[in-house]
This record gives structure tokens, C-alpha cells and sequence, in this order.
């Protein structure tokens, strides 16, 4: 429904009133206001319903993980420009309880500190939102300490 409100508190009407998604009742009909060859967008949705279904292989490696993922078979069919970012840094460098910086060796080099998303933290893989706002305060604040009394 066009009416279904996001986690956001966005409706699809909303978008498509605000010009942030298009769309179209046919796959022709979004391809032409997206100014694409139709060819290439069906070969995209028959790709992703490969992917889905388990017959085709992803050279990207996108793979169906999720019980919601499913084939895209019929329109209305909704488009929206999306580009990469960078929401968080994952791994960067290791630091100590000081907020100094550790070479490879494990050995602090000396007058250099770093907090934030630059340590990397602890997250791993992946991490929650907001959780950042700790790295920065915490060792933002033991890095300017430190870094003033020259420890």
C-alpha cells in the first residue's frame, strides 16, 4: 500500500510525491522515466530472481539470507537512486587505555593519539547505531588528556 508508514515515518506516496522514488506499472514504463534500456533492467530483476530462486550466481555475491527476500514478478515496480557511503569505519587503528596509538609491534608511537571511528572500536564486523557516540566521547576526551600532558 502506498499509505504503509516506514520505520521512518515515510509513506511510498510521500516518496513519489517528493520525487525520491519513481514509478511505474510496467517495466517499460519505469525504464523510459528512468531513461534506461529496458533490456538491461529486466536483466537485472531476472539476475536478482536468479539469486533468489538459487539458480544463478551473483559475481558481486549478493545471496538470498533472508526469509523476505523474494522474486520480483509483477509491478507496480518502484525505483530510487541510491549511492554508496561510508556509514562507519570498520578496523583502523589499535590504540591503547591512553588513546595512544599502537604500532604493528604492539608499541606505543609516541605523541600520536586517536579516538572515534579512526580506532576502529570494538564492533568487529558490523555494529549498532549510535554506538560511535562512546568511542568519541570517551577516547576523545582521554586523547585530548593525554595528548596535554604529553604522556
Amino acid at each position: 500500500s502506498l499509505d504503509w508508514v516506514d520505520a521512518n515515518g515515510a509513506r511510498m506516496k510521500d516518496m513519489i510525491d517528493l520525487g525520491r522514488v519513481v514509478s511505474a506499472p510496467t517495466l517499460e514504463e519505469l525504464a523510459k522515466k528512468l531513461d534506461m534500456p529496458v533490456e538491461n533492467l529486466k536483466k537485472s530483476i531476472a539476475n536478482y530472481n536468479g539469486v533468489i530462486a538459487g539458480t544463478y550466481k551473483d559475481p558481486l555475491g549478493l545471496r538470498a539470507t533472508d526469509k523476505d527476500d523474494k522474486q520480483m514478478t509483477e509491478g507496480p515496480w518502484y525505483a530510487c537512486q541510491k549511492v554508496p557511503t561510508v556509514h562507519h569505519t570498520m578496523g583502523g587503528l589499535e590504540i591503547n587505555v591512553n588513546a595512544q596509538v599502537l604500532d604493528v609491534n604492539g608499541k606505543v608511537i609516541p605523541g600520536l593519539y586517536a579516538a572515534g571511528e579512526t580506532t576502529g572500536g570494538i564492533h568487529g564486523s558490523n555494529r549498532l547505531g549510535g554506538n560511535a557516540v562512546a568511542d568519541i566521547i570517551t577516547f576523545g576526551r582521554v586523547a585530548g588528556i593525554h595528548a596535554a600532558k604529553g604522556i
